[in-house]
């Protein structure tokens, strides 16, 4: 089954002829088609809408399942500032490469 199987939806965008063709091969040289990488950042946006109480949760979560694991103590409210900068540094870096 394809990527694209179950989309239905086009989205049609203009743009300048040299910086298609300039996209075009900056995202071939990543491995990836100039429709991936639009749709990934549409789907970024969709989740950067969304609840940080959310993502503010899955993040305590995650710290919990480490505490479980390292059998470490409460962490404090620096140590929470602290990893949600990390997570925040990650996927700033991730969208960068």
């Amino acid at each position: 089954m394809s990527a694209t199987a179950g989309m239905t939806e086009t989205i049609r965008i203009r743009i300048e002829p040299e910086k298609k063709a300039a996209l075009t091969r900056l995202y071939q040289s990543r491995g990836m088609h100039i429709s991936q990488a639009v749709r990934d950042f549409l789907d970024d946006e969709l989740e950067a809408m969304g609840n940080p109480l959310d993502r503010f949760d899955a993040i305590m979560a995650s710290v919990d399942e480490r505490l479980k694991a390292y059998d470490g103590p409460e962490p404090t409210i620096d140590d929470i500032v602290a990893y949600v900068e990390k997570v925040r540094s990650a996927r700033v870096c991730d969208s960068v490469a």
